[in-house]
C-alpha cells in the first residue's frame, strides 16, 4: 500500500492498544514492549484493541482498517 500523503510504500502490521498504543509487525499477546523497527505511541486514553494497519515511517502516518470490527455510526 502506498502512503496517501507522500506516496511512499507503507509497511503492513498492527496498531495495538492497552494503556499505550504501539504499531507492531506482529501481534503481541501479553506485552506492548516495542521490538526493533516498531513504533510506540503513548496514549493513556485507549482501551485494549488491535487493528490491521500500515505505517509510513517517512511522514509518520498510520492507516488502519476497522472493517472487521463492530462499530456504531453516530
Amino acid at each position: 500500500m502506498n502512503c496517501p500523503c507522500c506516496g511512499k510504500e507503507m509497511e503492513k502490521g498492527y496498531l495495538q492498544t492497552m494503556q499505550r498504543a504501539a504499531w507492531t509487525k506482529k501481534r503481541h499477546w501479553f506485552s506492548l514492549m516495542p521490538r526493533q523497527g516498531e513504533v510506540l505511541l503513548e496514549n493513556h486514553a485507549f482501551k485494549g484493541c488491535d487493528f490491521e494497519a500500515h505505517i509510513c515511517k517517512a511522514c509518520k502516518k498510520i492507516v488502519l482498517d476497522y472493517s472487521d470490527k463492530p462499530y456504531e455510526e453516530g
